[in-house]
């Protein structure tokens, strides 16, 4: 098997993101841009907080559910997905690189996927929220990753 040792990883959530290469020297992981979506999020919220929520009554009961805040939030983690893959298409021209390995939530992953320029290669993806994990503690769980590839 062939060791790459020439990739970005990218990582991320619905609001920050995290790209991440591997020192040839070293290997270790070091994060080389990063992205922050939050404040969409932060005003989203405080527009919701700011008016209630919808309701609707069950057909079964007098019972009340509040409705609609959920779309709200996943069509601007979307977005950011979006802009995360705009910008990892702009990294990538700078770069010459093997492929990209993909880590963020699963709902996430396939924003991801269709947000990036054709002719990317996708080595790995993971379902799972790492942007918070420190770069000394990566290769835990992405260097398992790229070699079950």
């Amino acid at each position: 098997m062939s060791h790459r040792t020439n990739l970005i990883y990218v990582l991320a959530d619905g609001a920050h993101a995290r790209f991440v290469q591997r020192s040839r020297e070293t290997g270790d992981f070091t994060t080389v841009q990063e992205l922050d979506g939050s404040g969409r999020l932060a005003a989203l919220r405080a527009e919701q907080r700011d008016e209630g929520p919808g309701r609707a009554f069950e057909s079964a009961t007098s019972a009340r559910h509040g409705v609609g805040r959920e779309d709200v939030y996943r069509r601007a983690k979307a977005e950011f997905a979006a802009r995360v893959a705009e910008a990892l298409g702009a990294f990538l021209e700078k770069r010459e690189v093997e492929g990209v390995v993909l880590a963020a939530p699963p709902r996430l992953l396939h924003d991801l996927r269709k947000g990036l320029p054709s002719g990317v290669r996708i080595v790995a993806e993971l379902g799972k929220d790492l942007v918070k994990t420190p770069d000394h503690e990566l290769g835990a769980w992405l260097v398992p990753a790229v070699r079950l590839t």
